[in-house]
């Protein structure tokens, strides 16, 4: 009802509003209605034992970030939906052709945001098939989980809850995280924020849990991290300027492409080192939207990194201090 009482005044602007807050609408009741408590699904014999050892993997992450990342849930993630499809939403990225300035909207509560979500992969190609028509490059993916920010107690979701340790502590900490400050407006300080977070609650929760070997592994994987976000910052930030330059819009072209070469030929040489991955990358177009999705969730990671771990001496009560008068 909260929900449908901030959307209201916005469903005459236009068909495409209305539709857009129609679906997100009944998307999020859709899922609300879905739920089931988990202390009960845990307790049901009839439960598939490998969701039940996933739900108690979630309450003792859940626990952990209370005790010791000063994440309180509030709710969040103790009731469990079966959406019965492989994502929640599709988000839509898009940025012009010459530009790296990704497109805006606005939104209730959460204000301007750089990507649109639909909970029908259909309407999502049909809003990227309108954003081409209107010149823009976009990119379009499945999304498994995202945070209502307290509005809702969000729910854990069949979307994501049968990925491997790592990657669930590493949602469910940055999905925590979103609830614990989020600016309105910045994408980039919300989703770097989250992610540097995700990051260091992960090596916390297997150092405590005595697994070294994964604290290994993920130190390596957040290594490379950092090589791909090395190799592709640089051809975002070539980008820049070159779409900033007087050169004509073919010679921007001309050098647009070179770019997106280099890049492509970097990241071969990242694989070879690796001995796999990056596949999507290499294989598929890359495009200035593509380049932005990616550099919108990692270009402020270093930075609230160094305020976590160095500023605030690896803290967690007074990082969240630090980052609520950046916030301010």
């Amino acid at each position: 009802m909260r929900f449908l009482l901030v959307l209201l005044p916005l469903l005459c602007a236009s068909c495409s509003t209305v539709h857009f807050y129609s679906q997100a609408v009944a998307g999020q009741m859709d899922v609300m209605s879905r739920q089931k408590p988990v202390g009960r699904l845990k307790a049901d014999p009839n439960t598939d034992a490998k969701l039940r050892k996933k739900l108690e993997l979630t309450t003792r992450l859940l626990a952990f970030a209370r005790d010791h990342l000063d994440m309180p849930n509030g709710g969040a993630y103790e009731k469990y939906a079966d959406l019965h499809r492989e994502h929640l939403v599709w988000v839509i990225h898009a940025a012009p052709e010459l530009s790296m300035e990704a497109k805006q909207w606005w939104y209730p509560v959460i204000g301007k945001q750089s990507y649109r979500g639909y909970f029908n992969e259909a309407d999502a190609r049909a809003e990227e098939a309108r954003l081409h028509r209107d010149g823009y490059e976009t990119w379009c993916d499945g999304i498994d989980a995202y945070s209502t920010l307290g509005v809702f107690r969000d729910p854990l979701l069949n979307t994501f809850i049968d990925r491997d340790e790592v990657e669930l502590a590493e949602l469910i900490f940055h999905e925590l995280s979103h609830r614990r400050y989020h600016v309105s407006g910045n994408t980039k300080f919300n989703e770097g924020m989250a992610e540097a977070v995700a990051r260091e609650s992960v090596r916390r929760w297997f150092t405590a849990n005595h697994r070294p070997d994964i604290v290994r592994y993920y130190e390596q994987r957040l290594h490379r991290l950092a090589q791909a976000r090395a190799a592709i910052g640089t051809t975002s930030a070539n980008l820049k300027t070159i779409y900033a330059s007087g050169a004509s819009d073919a010679v921007k072209r001309q050098r647009k492409t070179r770019e997106y070469t280099r890049l492509k030929t970097n990241l071969r040489a990242l694989r070879g080192q690796w001995g796999g991955g990056l596949k999507s990358w290499i294989e598929d177009p890359i495009n200035n939207a593509r380049l932005n999705s990616f550099t919108t969730y990692e270009d402020e990671v270093p930075r609230f990194t160094k305020l976590l771990l160095h500023d605030c001496h690896g803290d967690f009560p007074t990082f969240w201090k630090e980052v609520s008068k950046l916030k301010k």
